[in-house]
């Protein structure tokens, strides 16, 4: 299967213009959810995360913990975290037909000082004619 990504290289050859706007599109499309998703994250918004992840997503966050979408939400609104600040970082998105993953780097730094730098790689496919989280995994950078 063929890449396309947002690097300014263009379409690769033989591929057809309206493969290629399609996946323009679709990469278009995921970028705002992608910053949606950060904005989410960094206000603990479960509602965002119940609307945009598909009911059968796993997510697998730093310590190695996998997550399903109910699991997902409880921590969201039990044990949510308090950012003082979220922000990505050379974010890079490639579509895959009917699928997009986005790879990006988060520096963030909570409320009580603690900060770090996270990788995350999220997985988007079109479902039911809108975009959702299948996938997501986050892993700790060491400093």
């Amino acid at each position: 299967m063929e890449i396309t990504s947002l690097f300014p290289r263009g379409p690769a050859p033989g591929r057809r213009e309206a493969d290629a706007a399609g996946d323009m599109q679709a990469i278009a499309a995921v970028r705002v959810l992608n910053q949606e998703c950060i904005a989410a994250t960094r206000t603990n918004d479960a509602d965002w995360f119940s609307r945009n992840v598909a009911d059968d997503a796993v997510i697998v966050l730093g310590e190695g913990r996998r997550l399903r979408k109910s699991e997902l939400l409880a921590l969201l609104q039990h044990d949510p975290k308090l950012y003082r600040s979220l922000a990505v970082q050379d974010v890079t998105l490639r579509a895959f037909g009917n699928m997009v993953q986005v790879d990006a780097g988060a520096p963030w730094e909570l409320a009580d000082g603690t900060s770090g730098v996270c990788r995350y790689i999220d997985t988007w496919v079109r479902l039911e004619g809108r975009w959702q989280v299948v996938s997501a995994q986050v892993t700790p950078l060491l400093e």
